[in-house]
């Protein structure tokens, strides 16, 4: 009896376990436009450093607000062409599969296994994978490049 009760508390935790649980900070901070905080991001590596390509890597971002997933996807788009990222049409229709609607304190989280593969978590359970390794590093772009829309944010999330 004693085992199964440990093997079930085994299961349960790892069931629920953080998909960053084994990832180090590299740096967060908040989103806002206008008056109004859209989200908290979040953004980990092995070592606790930014390291592009170096992978795992994974961004979290908890949400401020409620926000519709086809607003999340033509978001992300925008951002995709804003940035000249040279993205993928079944991109989008695979992120549509995966993302929900997400209320205030959800939490979606990006993570980059060592291979490049991007797997989607929402409030700690897997939705599902990209396994395109072109992916990742278009879809981190959005918070990590230069150029990106809120470069105070970008230079938190870095570290910096």
């Amino acid at each position: 009896m004693k085992r199964l009760c440990l093997l079930l508390l085994l299961v349960v935790s790892s069931a629920s376990a953080s998909p960053v649980a084994d990832l180090a900070l590299v740096g967060q901070g908040k989103m806002s436009w206008l008056f109004w905080d859209l989200y908290q991001a979040r953004f980990y590596s092995e070592n606790g450093r930014y390291q592009p390509g170096q992978y795992p890597q994974a961004l979290s971002l908890r949400y401020a607000r409620n926000i519709d997933k086809e607003d999340l996807l033509a978001a992300t788009i925008e951002e995709w062409q804003r940035l000249g990222v040279n993205w993928k049409p079944e991109w989008p229709e695979r992120l549509a599969q995966l993302w929900p609607s997400v209320r205030t304190n959800d939490e979606l989280v990006l993570r980059v296994d060592e291979n490049g593969a991007s797997s989607f978590y929402f409030n700690w359970r897997l939705l599902g994978r990209i396994d395109d390794p072109a992916f990742a590093p278009a879809f981190l772009a959005i918070w990590l490049s230069p150029d990106s829309r809120d470069p105070a944010l970008t230079r938190q999330l870095k570290g910096g």
